[in-house]
């Protein structure tokens, strides 16, 4: 094949690749390491992936987006939403016209964000394939974080239908997810489904022994609402309420992560709860050579499931909602088990058994273990994306 020039579009920002806290960005950057292995040249947005990796010893990226003004926090919600959306649509402006002048290319990666148009504009001016990954339904995540009073509904709907109708193919991580994009455009869609894995938070963990207390339980992710981590502290205190000997590490940051932190420290157990904020590298590989059950206690319908991936390579025994991207990947009872994601006492009672059988732990983890090991591999994501880019230059 001689399509070799990979853009790589990710319309919020190129810095984001940077951000260990941030998972997409963590993963994007993971992916342009695979495919320039494989014989690429990626640029992402208007910068070459070789030039991007040399800021990441002298940036230090934690808000790639930049710090509020502290003035802005005293502007009513829907015209501070309106302000913040004026000022991203003229940044993809911005984005595109840059993206436009600079190196030629042979095919367009788009990971989907809010308010993109840059890879539809693109592929129509410079006549290239655009593939596009969806990683979320932007709307609705939109509305999550932001609320529903915003301006520009009909805009961010159209940019979207433009841009999946445009793409020669489209990656989503599940067929629920597929199912929505169908549905938003009437049509069929040119599709197939693969996980955006991050290698670089796999650390793989062998012969991990269940049978000592006490029993360490662990979430490790964002604090989202979403993520239900209220309901596990709650879980928690009531397994120690029961007199089960355990301890419950929470690890990650975000936007719950205060509102947590206060409850844990007026718990009766807050000496067993341990909560060290965003932890990456050996600090993190420590935590997970200790946790015997990893948690997901909550998602919405089209949550990808990255930390089972996560917690299944660290041989840990997995509890997770059986929502649909996640009831469709995973198999109940034999990979991990799977709870009513609506229903606390079933949770409770998922988690309690864990808690309580270690036997039945050390199988669980065993068998997720082995799924994602002999499944997920930079090989295997390379391969995935190769044969994509090598069908549509074929066509």
């Amino acid at each position: 094949m001689s399509a070799k020039r990979i853009l790589l579009i990710y319309a919020k920002n190129s810095l984001e690749l940077l951000n260990r806290q941030s998972a997409l960005g963590s993963y994007l950057y993971v992916l342009c390491g695979i495919l320039e292995k494989g014989g690429y040249r990626v640029q992402v947005n208007d910068i070459l992936f070789g030039d991007l990796k040399k800021q990441e010893q002298t940036t230090n990226v934690i808000n790639p987006s930049g710090s509020a003004n502290s003035l802005f926090k005293f502007v009513p919600g829907i015209l501070k939403n309106f302000i913040k959306d004026i000022s991203h649509f003229k940044s993809i402006k911005n984005k595109y016209s840059q993206i436009a002048i600079t190196k030629e290319f042979d095919l367009i990666l788009e990971f989907y964000t809010y308010g993109s148009n840059i890879g539809y504009l693109l592929s129509k001016k410079k006549k290239k394939p655009l593939i596009v990954v969806y990683d979320a339904p932007v709307l609705e995540e939109y509305e999550f974080f932001h609320g529903k009073n915003y301006f520009f509904r009909n805009k961010i709907l159209k940019r979207q239908y433009q841009t999946i109708k445009q793409a020669s193919w489209i990656v989503t991580y599940s067929a629920s997810v597929k199912k929505h994009l169908e549905k938003l455009v009437n049509a069929p869609i040119k599709n197939s489904i693969h996980q955006n894995v991050d290698f670089t938070r796999f650390e793989f963990i062998e012969n991990k022994q269940f049978d000592r207390m006490p029993v360490n339980i662990g979430f490790i992710g964002s604090f989202l609402k979403w993520h239900k981590v209220d309901f596990l502290l709650d879980a928690f205190n009531k397994l120690r309420e029961e007199g089960i000997n355990a301890r419950l590490f929470l690890i990650g940051n975000g936007m719950e992560y205060s509102s947590i932190k206060n409850q844990a420290e007026v718990s009766k157990y807050a000496a067993d709860i341990i909560m060290p904020g965003f932890t990456d590298g050996e600090k993190l590989l420590d935590y997970k050579k200790m946790i015997h059950i990893g948690v997901m206690p909550g998602s919405n319908w089209y949550g990808a499931p990255n930390k089972i991936f996560e917690y299944g390579a660290a041989n840990m025994a997995v509890i997770a909602p059986a929502t649909p991207t996640i009831a469709e990947l995973f198999l109940n009872n034999t990979d991990l088990l799977l709870f009513d994601e609506n229903s606390f006492a079933d949770f409770y009672l998922h988690l309690k058994v864990l808690c309580t059988n270690p036997k039945l732990c050390k199988k669980l983890s065993q068998q997720l273990h082995t799924k994602i090991t002999s499944t997920y591999s930079e090989a295997s994501t390379f391969n995935y994306y190769n044969s994509i880019f090598t069908q549509l230059k074929s066509e």
